[in-house]
């Protein structure tokens, strides 16, 4: 798939595949407009945060749109945003607004998966700490516990490993990697 275009980057500690929704608390002037921009076009990129290079942001991102905004009791904008697709991030620049716009491309990544023992499982576990946590829980209001990508991708966001453990699912054909992985952690310790 062969999308490219120019969007803001958001450095954050955050993990999101496609389909992952998370809630952001907007503050700073600049990040403020790539709201304005964002709600307008095409989104933001979200990287995770990288000490040690130019920018400070990996070479891969989520691409993501907001879906819904509100302003908190504390006056700040919070903003639900979901990844529609994982993005390669090419030449990056800094406006005048010290905000960071970068060439991507949108990168394939897992296919539609048929749901097998430990997927299903693994459904069910979800669904199980979706009840225990309603305030995650609120973010998704139609959860598909049945779509074996879907779990998956869930999991891996919230499970807290490593940014680099974590990069290794980013890749179309990790799935099966990720189904091992998952199984080991959430299915066997239950």
């Amino acid at each position: 798939m062969d999308v490219f275009m120019n969007l803001a980057i958001f450095p954050l500690p955050v993990y999101l595949l496609p389909g992952g929704i998370t809630r952001l608390r907007i503050f700073e002037q600049r990040y403020l407009k790539m709201v304005k921009e964002a709600a307008s076009g095409d989104g933001f990129v979200i990287s995770l945060h990288r000490e040690g290079n130019e920018f400070n942001i990996s070479d891969w991102g989520s691409w993501v749109h907001i879906i819904d905004f509100q302003h908190g009791d504390d006056g700040l904008l919070y903003i639900d945003v979901q990844c529609q697709d994982l993005v390669r991030i090419g030449t990056v620049e800094r406006d005048q607004d010290k905000l960071l716009h970068g060439d991507v491309q949108v990168c394939e990544h897992w296919p539609v998966q048929q749901a097998n023992d430990d997927t299903q499982l693994l459904g069910e576990e979800l669904n199980k700490f979706f009840d225990a946590n309603p305030t995650y829980a609120s973010l998704y209001p139609d959860p598909d516990f049945g779509s074996p990508v879907w779990v998956c991708g869930r999991w891996l966001e919230l499970i807290p490993i490593n940014y680099e453990k974590k990069r290794c699912f980013i890749h179309p054909d990790s799935f099966s990697k990720a189904i091992n992985f998952l199984s080991t952690v959430i299915i066997e310790k239950t």
